[in-house]
């Protein structure tokens, strides 16, 4: 119920073709808010304010707080009207509650109060550089009051027996305070118009550069796309008919045309793999899942399932335990582990039983984890090159792959918010670092 009352009074008070980055908007929105709080609390007040005008038999008050409640319910609620027009009632109706106070209860009193939120409501509700237009107001006003009381057209309860010096010397220090609020409170605007501009500027050139980072992201999977599928036609060919050539002319061949069958096959193979691994660092920041509880001692478990024939040929050591449950993606999550053990068994040393631990520990916002072997090391020269995208330290022969392993850890735990960085000596091992936020 609430808020649908709440909704019609939006509706009422708010302009339909309102720019959001604009004040003119904002100005709607807080006198929705002005009139929606108004209502209810007019109703609570109005009781009590029944109940001393009966006592005290002023009855023009209690006429006049029936007929203000049921202005704010017609400025609320009313269809029709335009917003402007319910600003200038709500205005009209203040300096006309001055008005009535001022004559009842005389020159001290909530008077004065509603004459100088007259001047606060105007530059609220209507925001504009015409600054001085509610001081000029209020300063009718005050002169018109003083004529009526000067021509006796105005009986007042006064506290000295010349009413207008009385009213002369109290108007002038609300129009004292209209003239500061007419310059404090659009100065203040102004500033927040510019703050809001520039926000709105840089809201909308990240807007951009989101939509051109997204069409950047799309065109490189639909090119890693093509590529896995399209590229590898031609290598599939090349290899069939080098298989081909040698099934049915291999004993007609000398050693270097086997060689050079040998070295396109290899070629071809090798071109395949980097294709691949092209593809799946394409998609490393794409997850398909939603979030969800993901175990690390679980994805650790399953690793050395997958991997029980080389860690049994190897005869590697892997530890882990007490390993955290986190809030993340999965495939992410796997990617690093996989990409790190693999790297660690890889570069074992020779006649060397890899050893590898992995361990994490809890920070404030995020929990750090280290993956530690006792394998060939790395230079510090090379760490950073060892994260770019087929970069390699090694040739070939020594060790096989494309050198993307590491570029697809980095990216997936940039993609999760983390960072990834290592501690190695040439001999001693590594120790890889890497961060996942808790939320």
């Amino acid at each position: 119920m609430i808020n649908k009352l709440k909704g019609i009074v939006e509706d009422n008070c708010i302009s339909k073709d309102g720019n959001v980055t604009t004040l003119a908007y904002w100005s709607d929105v807080v006198f929705a808010k002005i009139v929606f709080i108004l209502v209810p609390l007019s109703l609570l007040a109005i009781v009590p304010a029944i109940i001393i005008c009966l006592q005290t038999e002023s009855y023009l008050i209690l006429w006049f707080d029936v007929f203000c409640f049921l202005m704010l319910v017609f400025v609320g609620y009313a269809p029709v009207f335009s917003v402007k027009t319910r600003k200038i009632i709500l205005i009209l109706l203040l300096f006309l509650t001055a008005f009535v106070l001022l004559k009842e209860l005389g020159n001290f009193g909530p008077g004065l109060a509603y004459l100088l939120s007259g001047t606060i409501f105007i530059l609220l509700l209507f925001p504009s550089k015409k600054t001085f237009a509610p001081f000029m107001l209020t300063l009718i006003f005050c002169v018109v009051y003083g004529l009526l009381i000067h021509h006796g057209f105005v009986e007042i309860q006064a506290k000295h027996e010349d009413h207008l010096m009385e009213w002369f010397a109290v108007s002038s220090n609300v129009l004292f305070m209209s003239a500061v609020f007419s310059l404090i409170i659009p100065f203040f605007f102004s500033k927040l118009e510019g703050i809001l501009g520039e926000k709105i500027q840089l809201l909308e050139s990240v807007r951009k550069s989101n939509l051109e980072l997204k069409r950047s992201n799309e065109e490189l999977e639909q090119f890693a796309f093509i590529t896995s599928h399209d590229l590898q036609e031609p290598l599939r060919m090349i290899s069939s008919f080098m298989d081909l050539l040698l099934k049915k002319s291999a004993d007609q061949l000398d050693d270097k045309t086997l060689q050079y069958i040998h070295f396109a096959t290899d070629g071809a193979k090798r071109m395949k793999q980097i294709i691949l691994d092209l593809l799946l660092y394409s998609r490393a920041n794409k997850p398909s899942e939603q979030l969800g509880e993901v175990s690390l001692n679980e994805i650790l478990a399953e690793y050395t399932q997958l991997r029980r024939k080389l860690i049994v040929e190897k005869n590697a050591t892997i530890i882990f335990d007490g390993l955290p449950t986190l809030e993340t993606y999965r495939a992410p999550i796997i990617q690093i582990i996989h990409c790190l053990l693999d790297n660690a068994l890889k570069y074992a040393k020779e006649n060397v039983a890899p050893h590898i631990e992995i361990r994490a520990q809890e920070k404030e916002a995020f929990w750090e984890f280290a993956a530690k072997d006792n394998g060939i090391g790395i230079d510090e020269k090379f760490f950073d090159k060892i994260f770019v995208i087929f970069q390699r330290l090694h040739n070939r022969n020594q060790y096989e792959g494309t050198g993307i392993g590491l570029s697809i850890a980095k990216r997936s735990v940039e993609y999760l918010g983390g960072e990834i960085w290592l501690k190695s000596k040439v001999g001693e091992g590594t120790v890889f670092y890497f961060t996942i936020p808790k939320k």
